[in-house]
């Protein structure tokens, strides 16, 4: 074995599902944001966690005044418009829409859905974690989900680091206490 040096020590657990967080201010603007630090927290009752770059981002900023969002599952047939969206910009750039997607309403949350998802968690916020690092951790309940498939068939992006990216491969089942 060789040694990790610790800024790359994380990597060790990818890759990580890609998701599309989207959040939306009090006017109703629409902000869909990449992020690839998405995890589940419990089963019971269903908590997802999401680590986000700072109390700046417009994620932090809108689902701490709304308590909604909602995360949609990227998949690789439309992985390089979902991380254009981590582009800098500012309050109501559209960078969504600008990027081809297109949003249909949600079942229990406020906040639209980009359509083109094909799995998607509605979510209510539980609370922020704030911990030492440079990530919140944004914990939300799930209050609804749906999904076209599977893995195989919703083939969700998964991100290694930097543009590395890979999709799902084979499933390999093992027995379990």
């Amino acid at each position: 074995m060789i040694e990790i040096p610790l800024s790359k020590s994380v990597r060790i657990i990818s890759p990580r599902l890609t998701v599309l967080v989207n959040t939306h201010d009090e006017k109703g603007e629409l902000n869909s944001s990449p992020y690839s630090w998405a995890f589940p927290l419990s089963f019971n009752p269903p908590l997802i966690g999401i680590g986000i770059g700072g109390k700046h981002k417009f994620t932090y900023i809108n689902s701490k005044k709304t308590g909604e969002f909602v995360v949609c599952v990227v998949s690789e047939d439309f992985g390089q418009q979902a991380v254009d969206c981590e582009k800098n910009h500012n309050v109501g750039d559209k960078l969504w829409e600008r990027f081809g997607f297109h949003t249909e309403k949600s079942k229990r949350v406020n906040v639209p859905r980009i359509k083109e998802a094909k799995a998607v968690l509605e979510c209510k916020l539980e609370q922020f974690v704030e911990l030492k690092g440079d990530h919140i951790i944004l914990v939300g309940e799930v209050l609804y989900a749906e999904s076209e498939g599977g893995l195989d068939e919703i083939k969700p992006l998964l991100h290694d680091s930097g543009e590395k990216f890979r999709t799902v491969g084979k499933q390999i089942l093992l027995k379990r206490g």
